[in-house]
């Protein structure tokens, strides 16, 4: 029988003395919801199992097959019934595993002990955190090929006297001339077929009569990554006094052998990614691993490619590979034919032997939080990856996060380390503010692309330059309204407006419903549930002309193209690429085929242009009327980070900033680049609202289709909340049940209960407490959210 761990619910077995003939007693956690881990013994002719192993065990009354983690292991005592182990001591016959799926374990010791804390910590039941650290590629062995390989195994006597087929006899001569006697020296079937010019029936038929052996070999082949353009090679590089400081610091550290962090502050363009190859140099010197973690997939393209000129053994780790690529590049950096590993948030669990070093670009990014279960963040999991092996993590950034700041002042292992100056001393770009509530053209709803940018993105075009337009909101207009009787275009599973899309493609006629007749070549989009439909042309309440208000990264793209004929213009944006396209359009745009890339956040991530003299942000106060209280960091990030893709060369940049808030803290600060003053100010109020980084926060959002069913457990949980915390003696803020910023997504409604601590250690015992509790009834569907980025 296997025992259920936390709650010890038996499921029935027939075997009257199944530990008859095994000796060990392995845990195995099922990459399910289930928060429990289960006791299964492993027979001898099975063993050895190691951990890190995937082993198939039938489960619950039915006993169906399931495949889980094998994470605890030991050993049966000697002539005793089997017993429930792992310090539970309850006597109980447990059912037995059927077999070892996997050759060798897929996880380490260091990688299971990561995922126990990610379970801890992040408050997710232990088998889902191991089935998102190993790829479904992986777990499938993805581009995998069996094939067929033959040796001979009778050398002499009577069976070889006796072959009297003409085909035959060449096979057994072919074998025997070039020695294929054993599994190691066999020849591949099909080598043998082309050979002699048979089909595989006279082979099959030697093995009948055991004259020959047919064994099998799997293989991995190894799919072609996406083309890099190579970049020249970098030899000559020669780092400036900051980089020098910021290198010896660094190596410093990775010759104490022990754990430590560094914070590179570095401005945009001052040369961190420079740093990050040259400690990468000295890790892999000592035989060590590197990884790299980037937040984009669009800046892995320029990465790779300028890694790829420094480095021989690397691997690439991200969404956009197929299957068998994922597999191969797992595969590679395994087995430690790859050292060097750049990827996106997930690459932080790449296998490798012998880590010395993690780099995490861009440190302060959103795109690190993972949205789903486990909801880690790759940055904190990268710290506490690189504390288990006694590694060094370095976080980059030319903003970094409040969180990271508080860290290097009140953590020992903590240290900040600047670059104040851009390579070369080349000058930061003007920063050019543009009140659009003194602007006329803008106001009026006709343009969003002021007088004053506009004419300077036609001088930037009359000189052969380059220009990069942020517009931080998808589509072509975020709201469908009637200016008569007011009506909204809503979606009907969300509690949010609809966003409208141009199609690239116009339909022949317009097309009419009950509604009366739509908008000709677009569609409105619900951007949390995707759901679409189409836009009627009068509405359907009133019958009055409905407007297309706000604004969109398509209506940018557009507006530019109608404006500035002669531009050739790109969109960059999810909406307008596949993952495939993104190297295409860089590639573009760095070779001069595009002169404005207009697009949302995801421009202001690293990218290098050296072209690019003119950054537009065309909303600086778009993420201002988000209700989150992170709304100020993320709009000085997202100004500083996009005007730094402007002047990287000896061409002076000019970055303009239109906003309708020109005296609010966050985008004043950013016009003067002024990141401690920011800091200051922004610091003050988290202090006073109990805001991280001085105390923890844990978002606890609950969803159901019945909202009476949702108001009462969600009742339920404050109520648990409360009791745990008056037992425990914790001290906390409990705020809520509320109804979410979007209190219904995809039909069901939300409740959020805002959870603050004043640290970590507060919320893991309120957290555990409450996870060793019986589950609260009604039952609805709960996400736990440690240390959320956001709080929609």
């Amino acid at each position: 029988m296997s025992i259920d761990r936390d709650t010890g619910h038996l499921f029935g077995q027939d075997h009257e003395d199944p530990a008859a003939d095994c000796s060990h007693v392995i845990e195995v956690a099922f990459e399910t919801g289930v928060d429990s881990l289960f006791s299964y013994l492993a027979p001898d002719v099975l063993w050895p199992v190691e951990l890190g192993q995937r082993v198939e065990v039938p489960f619950g009354k039915g006993n169906r097959r399931q495949t889980g983690f094998c994470v605890g292991i030991e050993a049966l005592v000697k002539g005793e019934s089997s017993t429930a182990v792992f310090g539970r001591g309850r006597p109980a016959k447990l059912k037995t595993i059927t077999k070892v799926v996997d050759p060798e374990p897929l996880l380490d010791s260091h990688l299971l002990a990561l995922a126990r804390w990610i379970s801890s910590y992040y408050v997710c039941p232990l088998g889902q955190v191991l089935a998102a650290m190993v790829p479904g590629a992986v777990k499938r062995s993805a581009g995998a090929k069996t094939e067929q390989y033959v040796f001979l195994a009778v050398r002499e006597g009577d069976v070889l006297s006796q072959i009297k087929g003409s085909k035959q006899s060449k096979i057994v001569a072919l074998l025997d001339h070039r020695q294929a006697f054993d599994e190691a020296s066999a020849l591949s079937l099909q080598d043998v077929r082309d050979q002699v010019g048979c089909t595989a029936i006279p082979v099959k038929q030697l093995a009948v009569r055991q004259v020959v052996r047919i064994i099998g070999r799997t293989r991995l082949a190894a799919p072609p990554l996406p083309v890099q353009e190579p970049m020249p090679v970098e030899s000559d590089i020669t780092l400036n006094e900051d980089q020098e400081k910021a290198l010896a610091h660094i190596g410093g550290d990775l010759n104490s052998d022990r754990f430590g962090v560094t914070v590179l502050h570095g401005v945009t363009d001052s040369g961190k990614t420079e740093v990050y190859i040259r400690a990468i140099r000295k890790v892999l010197e000592r035989g060590q691993g590197a990884i790299v973690l980037l937040p984009e997939i669009a800046l892995t393209t320029q990465t790779l490619q300028r890694f790829s000129s420094r480095f021989d053994d690397l691997a690439v780790m991200h969404s956009a590979l197929t299957a068998a690529q994922r597999n191969f590049q797992w595969r590679r950096i395994r087995s430690g034919q790859a050292r060097v590993v750049v990827g996106a948030r997930s690459a932080v669990f790449a296998p490798l032997p012998s880590l010395g070093l993690v780099v995490v670009d861009e440190e302060h990014d959103a795109s690190y939080k993972q949205d789903t279960v486990p909801r880690y963040h790759a940055r904190d999991v990268a710290i506490k990856r690189s504390q288990l092996a006694g590694a060094h993590c370095l976080l980059g950034s030319a903003t970094p996060c409040l969180e990271t700041l508080h860290n290097c002042q009140g953590k020992g292992h903590f240290s900040l380390v600047s670059l104040p100056k851009r390579v070369n001393n080349l000058p930061l770009p003007a920063m050019r503010l543009v009140d659009l509530r003194q602007d006329p053209v803008v106001r009026s709803g006709k343009y969003l692309i002021s007088e004053p940018l506009a004419r300077h993105l036609q001088t930037v075009l009359d000189r052969k330059e380059q220009a990069m337009l942020l517009l931080n909101r998808r589509g072509y207009s975020h709201f469908v309204f009637c200016p008569s009787c007011k009506h909204t275009l809503h979606c009907r599973n969300c509690d949010v407006t609809l966003t409208f899309h141009k199609s690239r493609t116009l339909r022949a006629n317009r097309l009419a419903t009950v509604v009366g007749r739509h908008i000709e070549g677009g569609y409105a989009v619900c951007h949390y549930c995707l759901a679409q439909t189409l836009v009627p042309t009068n509405c359907p309440l009133c019958g009055t002309r409905l407007a297309l208000i706000g604004l969109g990264s398509q209506r940018l793209e557009e507006e530019i193209a109608s404006r500035f004929s002669q531009a050739r213009v790109a969109r960059f944006d999810s909406d307008s690429m596949a993952p495939n396209d993104y190297n295409t359009v860089l590639r573009d745009f760095a070779q001069g085929r595009i002169d404005v890339l207009a697009g949302t956040q995801m421009l202001a991530k690293g990218l290098h242009f050296p072209n690019v003299t003119l950054v537009g942000i065309i909303s600086a106060d778009t993420s201002l009327y988000v209700p989150d209280f992170r709304a100020n960091e993320r709009t000085f990030q997202l100004i500083c980070q996009v005007a730094g893709r402007a002047g990287r060369s000896e061409k002076q940049g000019t970055v303009f900033v239109q906003t309708f808030l020109p005296d609010q803290p966050a985008i004043r600060f950013a016009l003067t680049n002024d990141f401690e003053g920011f800091v200051r100010e922004e610091i003050q109020h988290r202090q006073a609202c109990h805001l991280p980084p001085f105390w923890r926060l844990t978002l606890v959002t609950l969803r159901d289709p019945s909202y009476p069913k949702l108001e009462a457990a969600a009742q339920k949980w404050r109520e648990r909340i409360d009791l745990t915390l008056v037992a425990d003696n914790l001290c906390a803020k409990i705020r809520g049940p509320m109804p979410a910023a979007i209190s219904r997504i995809q039909r069901y409604h939300r409740i959020q209960i805002v959870v603050q601590t004043p640290d970590s250690a507060t919320m893991q015992r309120l957290f555990a407490s409450l996870r060793a509790q019986e589950p609260i009834r009604p039952a609805v569907q709960a996400a736990i959210d440690v240390d959320p980025v956001h709080l929609l």
